[in-house]
């Protein structure tokens, strides 16, 4: 499930994970929540029961990943592509979370892929509008000091287990910069690692009733309201 992500990337996405899994992208940051991804999976694809779920955000998109984690939905696999923000200062649980998915991911149990670029100038705005910087909230969350970062081609790159932190160079302010995270660096890091780490095979698949999620109860209660163009 992707956040903020539209329907230009499809091609790169489906080439990423393969005919396997089943792939929901809005192309909205926020916006609904389990119940209705998944209700939506059901009735347009098919979807039946589910053995794993990878979280995917960019930018603001982000977000919708911490509240789904918030509310108390646990993924397998989570990328977040230069959109770690927080307020400012970050408030304790806006680096809670994040602490541990990184501490989850560095012991193997998930898998964690976190990008950032280098624009601080959001710590400047002014009062009421100022906001954590990507790098500041993952050098907070991890712990990494992330003090190096290269280019498009080439980022520096830090890993810790199935914890794996993405550093790119920008501008202080640099608006190409962040949308290169969605166009190419978000699809590059769904075939090199969401993509292997869903496709591989569960060690024990569950049988209806027995672990294995059944979509279709999930959601009687949601509304469906996924006929926007934005979704795919």
């Amino acid at each position: 499930m992707a956040f903020l992500v539209g329907g230009d990337l499809d091609p790169k996405l489906r080439t990423a994970f393969g005919p396997r899994p089943c792939i929901v992208a809005d192309g909205l940051a926020k916006g609904p929540m389990m119940a209705e991804l998944l209700e939506f999976a059901h009735h347009r694809a098919g979807v039946h029961e589910l053995s794993r779920v990878a979280l995917i955000g960019y930018s603001a998109g982000c977000q919708r990943v911490r509240a789904l984690w918030m509310s108390g939905v646990r993924a397998s696999a989570y990328l977040l592509v230069d959109g770690t923000h927080a307020s400012w200062p970050p408030a304790a649980w806006q680096i809670a979370w994040l602490h541990e998915l990184a501490d989850e991911a560095r012991r193997g149990r998930i898998l964690l892929v976190a990008t950032h670029t280098l624009q601080t100038y959001t710590e400047e705005l002014p009062k009421g509008r100022a906001f954590a910087s990507t790098v500041r909230v993952l050098r907070m969350a991890t712990g990494l000091p992330l003090d190096h970062a290269g280019p498009l081609e080439w980022p520096t790159v830090t890993r810790q287990g199935a914890l794996w932190v993405y550093s790119y160079a920008s501008a202080k302010a640099d608006a190409g910069a962040h949308a290169a995270q969605c166009s190419r660096v978000l699809p590059e890091m769904c075939a090199r690692h969401v993509g292997p780490w869903m496709n591989v095979e569960p060690p024990s698949r569950a049988s209806p009733g027995h672990g294995s999620l059944g979509l279709g109860l999930l959601g009687i209660a949601a509304k469906l309201i996924f006929q926007r163009p934005e979704r795919s």
